[in-house]
């Protein structure tokens, strides 16, 4: 992908998944009141399924992997396809294999790599930023939507309908924002956001009872929080996560990272219903806290727009204090930018 493009194009997978939501939610609010509905929403999945398995033969393989197996020229092929000119597909497959070359002079990947102490940070980093992801609480609208509704007066299925429209709505914000804004600014608008979402919702949630109003209050507040996820944490975290790791690493850290991200998952779902038990609606008070803390992660973290994934090595030793920077294309991005934050 274009280092001119790298943020939209994987904000891309985001939006995938919030239009796949939308439609399963959409379908569920026709079919939860029918009778066998659910045999119905079980048998319409075989659809993007047998769509899945029909194009991915047709799908080019990645350049990184073409010129590791030593066949430049159909990584030659792969690029011309996704870039403007002949002059920039040859000018990375050329970034490409020089880096190839140096990862290879390393050697074989061991998983003791992982133990570098380089290497450890950045997926320390790279966990720490999709568990995150998940304790921010949007799997809690997600999975529990309906019974926050629900308990608010209002239509489980039809507002977690719209819920789940308002999902997939902003996420095109990542699309169109990602690498004209960057990435740093959308992380931070989307955590203060969801800070301030979550504050709504514990304190309107908590005096529902002695004021009439608080029902707009939680309807309006769970719709902002996740507008503000979609755009920033939601797509955001996967960003970085594709882009931070070194090449010989970066399937291992990847795959690592993403199994983090499920079991952050997994403790939402279990943990969320028994703190709804016990706090309430004060639950969201938690959430708001760890916003915090993913409002602070996202001004410590450096920009990386504009920077292709040759230079990203650079860029992320240098921030975290363990080498100066040697390409010219980062330090022109934060020449440009005023110098890296933190």
């Amino acid at each position: 992908r274009s280092c001119s493009q790298g943020g939209s194009l994987t904000s891309l997978y985001q939006l995938m998944i919030t239009f796949g939501i939308f439609v399963a939610s959409f379908m569920n609010y026709g079919l939860v009141e029918s009778d066998g509905g659910w045999r119905i929403a079980i048998w319409v999945q075989c659809i993007p399924a047998l769509a899945l398995i029909g194009v991915m033969p047709l799908l080019p393989r990645s350049p990184h992997w073409l010129v590791s197996q030593g066949r430049p020229d159909e990584a030659r092929e792969a690029l011309r396809m996704v870039r403007s000119s002949e002059a920039e597909a040859e000018q990375e497959l050329e970034a490409i294999t020089q880096e190839v070359e140096r990862v290879r002079s390393l050697g074989a990947f061991k998983w003791s790599d992982l133990l570098d102490p380089y290497v450890k940070r950045l997926l320390a980093l790279g966990v720490g930023l999709q568990v995150l992801q998940q304790l921010v609480g949007m799997n809690a609208f997600m999975y529990f939507g309906p019974r926050i509704f629900s308990e608010a007066g209002h239509s489980a299925t039809l507002f977690q309908t719209y819920l789940q429209l308002v999902n997939f709505l902003s996420t095109f914000l990542a699309i169109f924002m990602a690498d004209s804004f960057g990435r740093r600014p959308l992380l931070l608008g989307s955590a203060a956001g969801m800070m301030v979402a979550c504050l709504a919702l514990g304190f309107s949630g908590s005096h529902a009872a002695t004021h009439p109003g608080s029902s707009a209050w939680i309807v309006a507040s769970t719709f902002f929080f996740v507008a503000n996820f979609s755009y920033g944490w939601g797509p955001m975290v996967w960003v970085y996560t594709a882009e931070m790791f070194p090449l010989r690493e970066r399937g291992y850290c990847v795959a690592t990272t993403a199994c983090s991200n499920w079991v952050g998952n997994f403790v939402i779902a279990q943990f969320t219903p028994i703190l709804f038990g016990l706090l309430g609606f004060r639950t969201f008070y938690i959430f708001a806290v760890f916003s915090l803390v993913a409002l602070y992660l996202s001004w410590w973290l450096p920009e990386t727009k504009g920077i292709m994934l040759e230079d990203m090595d650079s860029l992320f030793r240098r921030h975290l204090g363990m080498q100066s920077l040697t390409s010219d294309s980062v330090g022109k991005t934060y020449g440009a930018l005023g110098g890296l934050p933190g």
